[in-house]
Order: C-alpha cells, then structure tokens, then sequence
C-alpha cells in the first residue's frame, strides 16, 4: 500500500473512532447513571446512616451525566460537527466521568466506614470494586474505539483504589487487591484489543470500499468499450438499411393507399353515426319514398323500417292529422311534385295515443324525376317534432306582451351589466330611446353623485355578485333631464352550474307616492292655518334634541308664549278674524325667532319656541325681549289696528329636567305664572324658586355625608306569584336614615341624586346590602329568592356597574340568577348601542334584566327586541286606574305582548282585590303592591319570607 493510501487510510480510521465514539457515548453516559444511581440506592436501602457527602456526589455526579448527555445530543448531531471538536469534547467527557466515579470511590472506601458504624470495611471495599468494576466494563463496551478515551475514564477512577494499597495494610487486602489488580490489568489489555480489533475492522470496511471504487471504475470502462462496439454495429447496419429502403418505400406506398380507403371509409361511417345523433337529438326521423315502388323508408341506419304499401300509410297519417292541416298539406305536396315549388315543407298537427295533439315539421324533396314526362320518381324528406318549440315560441309572444304592456320599467342586463333589453315603459322612465339603451352599461345612463361618485355603483356591483340580488328606494337622476324616485330591485340569473348570465331589473316610478307622503306628512306634523309644526311634531322634535343631545346640543331652554286675552278677541273679530290674527302671530314669531331651532303652533292661541342655548348666541333673557319688542307693533286684522301682548314661561334644559313631560310642565307652571300676573310678562320656572335651591344644596351635601356615614338603608317589597301566591323575590328599595330626621324618602333625595354622581354611589350600596340580604337568605334555606335593583342610566353610561355587581357577587359568593336589574326605558334611549353591550355582557353573569315602568315613556317598542329583557314591569299609573275601559285596554295588550315575546310580567302598584282579579286574569305572573305588603326593613322581610313558608306548608296540607 502506497505512503498516500496509508495517509488516507490513517485518517478514515481517526474520523471512526471519534465519529463512532460520539454515537456511543450516550449509552455509556446513561449506563454510568444508572450504575450510579443503583450504587446510591444499595448504600440508602442497607443502611439507615445517610452521608450527606455521599448525597451531595450523587447529586453532582447525575447533574453531570445529564448535562454531558443534553450537550451532546444539541451540539453533536450526525454530520453537524468538527471532528477535533468532537475528539476534545470526548476527552472532556470521559475524564469528567472518570473524576466523577473516583470521588465516589473514595467516599465509599475511605470516608463512609468512618461516618457509618454500620457499614464495615469489607461492605466497603465491595461496593468501590462494585463501582470500579461495572463503570470499566461500559468503558470496555463503549469506549475502546480509540484507547485513550478509555484510559481517561480508566486512570481516576483506578487513582484511589493504587491508593489504597499503599495506605491499607491486612492481609485480607493484600489477597483481595492482588486478585482486583490482576482483574484491572486484564481489563486494560481487553481494552487494548478490542481496540486493534475495532481497528482492524475498520481497516477491512476501508478497503472494501476502496475495492468497491475500483469495481466501479472497471464497470465504467467496460461501458466504454461496450459503446464502441455498438458504434461499429450501427454502422454495418446502416448499410442493411440503406438496401432494404427501396422496399420499403414500396411497401409504405400500398400502406398510404390502404389507410386513405379505411379512412374514407371510416368518415363515411362516422358522418353516418352523426347524422343518426343529430335526429336523434333534434327529434328528427328521415324518409324515402319511392314512388316507383310504392314503398317508404322512415329512419337510417340499423333502425331503418320499410314499408311496402305507401297508399296505405298516407291513408292512416290522413287519419291522424288534424283536419283543419290536411287540405294545406295535400296541397303543398300537390305543388312540389309537379315542380312547382323548389322543396316541400309543411306543418300540421298529429293525434298521438293518449288522444293529444303534437305539431310536426314535414321537408323534403324530389331528387328523382322521368328525364322523359318529368314525373316523380323517389323523394327524401325528415320529420321533426315541433310540439315543445310551437309551446316555447307562444310563451315568448306572451311574455314578450307582457313585457311591452307592463307598467313597470324592466330592463335584461348581460353579465357585464350592459343592457340587452328594455321595454317601453323604461324607456319611457328614462328618456332615453331603447335602441340609445340597448349596449350601455348600467350606470350610463344616470348622472352620479358629486360628492362620491363611485360610492353607489360599487354597493350595487358587491351586492349583486355577493348576494345575486339588489333592491333600493332612491332617487335617480337620468342623464337625459329626467329625475325621478324610483324602487329598483335587480335580481341575477344563473345557469346550470350557478353561473351567473344575465340580470333582471324592475324598476318602479315612486315620485307620485313619495309626493303623496310628503303631503302627508306635511298635514301630520305642521298646523294648516299657521304653517307651523304642530304639537305632534313639536313633542316628537324636542326629544329627539333631548336623547342626542350629548353630540352637540348642552343646553336648551323652552319657551311657551300664549296671547293674551285672545278669547274675547277672537269672539269680536268671528273666526275668520280670528284665524287671520293666529296666521299673523305665527308669522311674527317665525320672522323675529330666525336663529331658534323651531317655533310650534300648539293649539288655540298656544305656542312654543325651541332655543339653543350658547356663549356665542344672544341670551334667553334678551330673546325674549326681542319678542316682546316686535309685538309692540300692531296687527292689522280686518282693516282695524290690534295691539296684541304674549305671555311667556321659559325653562331650561337640563337645569330643570332632562325629560320632555318634565320640561314641558316646567314650562307650563311658568307660563301659568304669568298669566297670573296679569300676562304681557315673561317668567323662569327656577328664578324664583330659590329657597328650593338652597335646600336642594343643603340635601345634597347631607347626602355625600350619608353615603360615606352608612345612613343608607334597605327596604324590601315581596313580589307574589299570581299562580300560588309565593313570594318569589322582592324589589329593593333605598331609604335613607336620617340621624335627627329619621326615614327621607327616595322622591326626596334620588332626583339630587341623579343630577350628581351620588346615583352611582347609592347603586352600589343597594347593590352590597341587596348582596349581603340574599347570602343571609340563602343561609335559612331560601335559595329561590331575586331580589330586583333599580338602575338608572347614569350607571349604565358610567362603566362601573359591572364592577359593582362582580364584587357583590363575588364578595358574598352568590349566585347572578338572584339578583335582577330594573332599567327604565329612558335609560335605554341614550347611547343605545354602548348600553345593549354592557347588558349583554350582565346577561352572562346570568343576571335578570326588567323593564321598569314600561309604557310611560317614549321609546320605541323595538327596544323590547334589541335589548336582552327577560321581564316588563307595568307601571302603577296605568295598574290604579283599572275599572277605565280604556286603561284596561291598554295593561291587557302589555301583558299580551309580554307574554308572546317570551317575557315574564311583573304589574306594581296593586293596592286593591279588584286590580288583582283583573291580572290574574290575564295571567299576568308577578304581583306586587300594598295589598300584599309595603317595603319591609330587612328583618320584617325575613319573617314576611318564614310566613309565607308556613302559610304555603299549611295551605299545601289541606
């Protein structure tokens, strides 16, 4: 072997054994900590003495085992690391393990017989040879691929156990050491040859890999010259070829013919099979009369039948074809044969079997005549049924009547939605003529939007590939001047596979109906004899300045003015004068009330003016002035001069309310004021009333001081079932008590309240209380007991009823099906979207919402289904005046309705049996009121409860 072999081979066998140590490494390393680990529980199992030496190694000796192992398997991966790298790694390892085995040793020999009486020297010196002596033999097993990783396991451990036959002097050692020493050297020269024959192994797979190159390479060769020889076959059989040519092209030439004839014949039978399919498929069935024989061939191919006597079979067709279609069929035969007409074509009618009759399409013609008399000699011809295209053909005609008589605008657009078809009438709408429409695309043809011209095209174009379908009620400017409100609706045709092809649109003139609503609403809301808004409309526009208020308006202020004396004046000057001098007024108040937000005719002599209030407009009080002043001017009624004086009661949002009824009153008792004086004057609602300021002051700072002292109480009010009369829950009420002026009611206090942040404070309190009540009630065994708060849309709108009730719920760990929340509808109006997510996210603490005096507000009734109510709870205004038939009327359709929306319904305020009866009635489900009880203080309602338990046992035994 050659001195550059020799290098190679050198290096092959140095790449095995640290390549082949890294891979066997881990099982030596998991075998030590096994072997470790089996030593450690041997010495703690057979002696009760623990060394917390011995510990401390076991401990150090597995973190280091595990650690050499997570290193290896990240960092040593096949193919992924250096080989001198690897090589130190190994020697790192190995001595590593080697120290750590011959500090085990040590303490087993020489430290623990002096720390454990128990443990003899001879008990020692077995579990150190134990430990040697396994350890070297996985070194054996798995690290002889080189000697020295062997040797650096080999020679620590080794250290301490020569030591000891220096330092140990007996003559059982000295007959146990000569017996290990010989077992440790026989081991090191087991080692030693299991290396030469790792290495020798590792020769031969060198070698035979070399061989096996070489192998290859004699393969490759052999091609070579297989190639060769091929080439000089190639070229003797080129000269083969190039005589067997000519006969070739021979031969190819009798193949060309042959294969022309096969496929002429071939197409022939193909154009036959067509010709089959295609009358097939257009219900075609081919005849051939010839005349000479008399006979007649009906059908090709296979299916061919002939008939011999063709008198006969024209007798029976005779027979089935309609008798108002013979005389034109006989003569349009009578015609082609002579020659007359190029072809015969003829349409009639066809009684089949079941008794109906079918069209059918006769062609044919003469293709056989007498040179010598020109006489017909054979005729071909098909007939087709026509049944379902004659059907097909009249439905067009109807719809296309239909179509041109509709009075509605209908258009057929393509896929690319550009006009295909119109009739009349949309032409008509548009101004456009249909041959000008028929080609453009949809939006053509209409004028777009200034402000956002593509905005409308693109929701038509996403609606309709989304969804198929678009419908509108818009107004439509058309290019050709015409303007017209319209109600389009657009829907999509598909094909087979949900393709869509073509769209249809309908469009409809709205412009006389919106007109017509427009004067309609007109006559609703605005007074004919003024031109004013009435008092509908004044009601319906003041709240909804009052529910958006927070988006710009923050002040308002109400003004009612009534003229003065207007009752006599109006009898002297009759009606018609009288209304002459309303018209004037109102157009007065409208002239001098430019900057207001709406002046209102009310009835009679009453209006009402709308004032935003501002720093950068002029002030109510110089407002109303301004009035004052432009009606010191005379009225000029029936040719006489009239002075005329208003008086004026004036309140303001929100300093005297936040409510419309409220406002209005306000102004009312103002307006009254003045009228009282003696009229021509102008009164505040509040400027007067300044001692109620003062104590509403001194109330609100004595509530702070209650809240923060605990002087807020607690009432309860049972709630009844009306089906067996048990008290099902109670509805918490807060009072106050006062330390020198005992029990304040709630009408006292909470309308301060509200206008403060201290609602929200006593909310929580009543919430903590209601709490605290129901985990004491749940205590004495009444777990069905809710308890309903009052909330108000302060707390709804504040963000920290959420945080209230979790802390309540979780503070006295009950359950959010015990308490009930009773919201208001004017609390629901304001900022509507934000207060439906707050109640969604009660609704998931299984809290119950109620709809608390239902009824008495103005709200919509789709507030009931935006928002997740569970129950309504009548009011008692409409409750005390049952026996009225039409508020009687009224609390039936409440129940009803809350019954069909899936509601429990909860009637307040009963106070007699006749209200009673009356809602049980109509299975109304929750009573309360002062015929049951008033609100109870805690303790009371908790005997009420124990009372109601007896009275319900006893009425159960009888």
């Amino acid at each position: 072997m050659s001195d550059a072999q020799d290098e190679l081979l050198q290096q092959y066998l140095d790449a095995a054994q640290i390549t082949n140590t890294i891979r066997l490494i881990r099982f030596f390393l998991v075998s030590i900590l096994i072997v470790c680990l089996y030593v450690f529980f041997i010495y703690q199992i057979s002696f009760s003495h623990s060394s917390p030496y011995f510990n401390i190694w076991f401990i150090l000796t597995e973190l280091t085992i595990g650690s050499c192992l997570l290193l290896t398997a990240i960092h040593f991966k096949v193919g992924q690391y250096q080989l001198q790298q690897a090589h130190r790694w190994l020697k790192l390892v190995c001595f590593l393990i080697g120290t750590a085995i011959a500090v085990g040793v040590s303490l087993l020999y020489y430290f623990l017989p002096q720390q454990n009486p128990e443990l003899s020297n001879y008990e020692a010196i077995i579990l150190a040879t134990l430990l040697i002596i396994v350890s070297q033999t996985f070194a054996l097993t798995f690290l002889t691929q080189r000697l020295s990783y062997f040797c650096w396991v080999f020679i620590p451990v080794i250290t301490p156990y020569i030591a000891a036959q220096f330092l140990v002097h007996s003559e059982t050692s000295a007959f146990f050491f000569l017996a290990t020493n010989f077992a440790l050297i026989t081991l090191l020269i087991c080692a030693n040859t299991s290396m030469h024959m790792h290495r020798r192994l590792s020769s031969v797979y060198f070698k035979n890999d070399q061989l096996k190159k070489a192998a290859e390479q004699q393969v490759g060769w052999t091609d070579q010259l297989r190639q060769q020889l091929q080439v000089e076959m190639n070229k003797s059989k080129d000269i083969e070829l190039q005589l067997q040519f000519n006969n070739q092209m021979l031969e190819q030439k009798i193949r060309e013919r042959t294969f022309d004839l096969e496929q002429t014949h071939l197409h022939l039978i193909n154009q036959q099979h067509s010709l089959i399919l295609a009358h097939e498929a257009a219900g075609i069935k081919a005849w051939d009369w010839n005349i000479r024989e008399r006979s007649i061939v009906f059908g090709t191919g296979s299916q061919q039948t002939r008939l011999k006597n063709s008198k006969k079979h024209l007798n029976k067709l005779q027979q089935l074809i309609h008798r108002d279609d013979i005389a034109h069929l006989h003569q349009t035969m009578k015609e082609h044969l002579r020659g007359q007409t190029e072809r015969y074509q003829a349409t009639y009618r066809i009684q089949h079997n079941s008794g109906q009759w079918y069209w059918v399409q006769d062609i044919g013609r003469v293709i056989e005549r007498d040179p010598v008399t020109n006489k017909p000699l054979r005729m071909v011809g098909v007939r087709r049924d026509i049944h379902q295209e004659r059907i097909a053909q009249e439905r067009l005609k109807l719809t296309a009547s239909v179509l041109e008589q509709a009075a509605e605008g209908i258009f057929i657009l393509d896929e690319n939605l550009r006009y295909i078809e119109s009739n009349p009438f949309y032409a008509q709408m548009s101004g456009f003529q249909r041959d000008h429409i028929i080609g453009k695309y949809l939006f053509d043809l209409v004028k777009s939007n200034k402000a956002n011209p593509r905005m409308t095209q693109e929701e038509i174009v996403q609606q309709l590939l989304s969804k198929g379908e678009y419908h509108t009620e818009r107004n439509i400017k058309f290019r050709s001047g015409k303007e017209l409100e319209v109600r389009m609706h657009i829907n999509a045709v598909k094909d087979e596979q949900n393709r869509i092809i073509n769209y249809i649109g309908i469009v409809s003139d709205l412009t006389e109906h919106k007109l017509q609503e427009q004067r309609l609403s007109y006559l609703e809301n605005y007074d004919a004899l003024t031109d004013l808004p009435n008092r509908f409309y004044y009601n319906y526009q003041l709240h909804q300045y009052l529910i958006s208020q927070q988006d710009s308006l923050q002040q308002l202020a109400v003004i009612r003015l009534n003229i003065d004396r207007f009752r006599p004046l109006n009898e002297y000057l009759s009606n018609n004068g009288g209304d002459e001098l309303l018209r004037q007024v109102a157009q007065r108040l409208r002239i001098t009330n430019a900057e207001a937000l709406f002046v209102a005719h009310l009835n009679g002599d009453d209006f009402a003016i709308v004032y935003e209030i501002s720093h950068i407009r002029p002030s109510i009080e110089e407002h109303c002035e301004r009035i004052t002043k432009a009606f010191n001017l005379p009225f000029n009624v029936q040719g006489q001069e009239h002075i005329i004086t208003l008086s004026m009661g004036v309140s303001l949002y929100p300093e005297h309310g936040r409510q419309l009824d409220y406002l209005n009153n306000c102004a009312e008792q103002a307006l009254s004021e003045a009228k009282r004086l003696g009229g021509n004057t102008i009164k505040y609602y509040t400027l007067d009333n300044t001692k109620l300021l003062e104590q509403d002051v001194h109330l609100e700072r004595d509530l702070r001081q209650a809240i923060k002292n605990d002087e807020l109480i607690v009432y309860y009010q049972p709630k009844i079932d009306f089906h067996n009369y048990q008290v099902i829950g109670f509805e918490a009420l807060v009072r106050w008590q006062h330390p020198t002026k005992g029990i304040i009611p709630p009408n006292l206090f909470i309308p301060i309240a509200e206008q403060t942040s201290l609602i929200s404070d006593i909310g929580r309190v009543v919430i903590q209380q209601t709490a605290k009540q129901i985990r004491e009630w749940n205590l004495l065994g009444f777990d069905h007991i809710q308890v309903s708060v009052n909330v108000v849309a302060q707390q709804l709108q504040r963000g920290q009823l959420l945080q209230d009730l979790d802390d309540a719920i979780n503070t006295y760990q009950i359950s959010g099906a015990s308490l009930e929340l009773e919201i208001t509808e004017s609390s629901l109006v304001e900022n509507s979207t934000t207060v439906k997510s707050l109640l969604d996210e009660i609704k998931q603490r299984d809290i119950h919402i109620a709809l608390d005096d239902f009824g008495t507000g103005y709200s919509s009734l789709s507030y009931l289904t935006d928002f997740p109510i569970d129950s309504l709870k009548i009011d008692r205004s409409f409750v005390s005046k049952i026996g009225n038939t039409k508020q009687e009327a009224i609390v039936s359709a409440m129940i009803a309705m809350g019954k069909a929306m899936g509601m429990s319904v909860v009637a307040e305020g009963i106070e007699t049996e006749q209200q009673l009866q009356y809602l049980q009635n109509l299975n109304c489900d929750i009573a309360q009121g002062y015929l049951f009880s008033r609100p109870l203080p805690e303790s009371e309602a908790t005997q009420f409860l124990k009372a109601n338990l007896v009275s319900r046992a006893y009425r159960s035994l009888i």
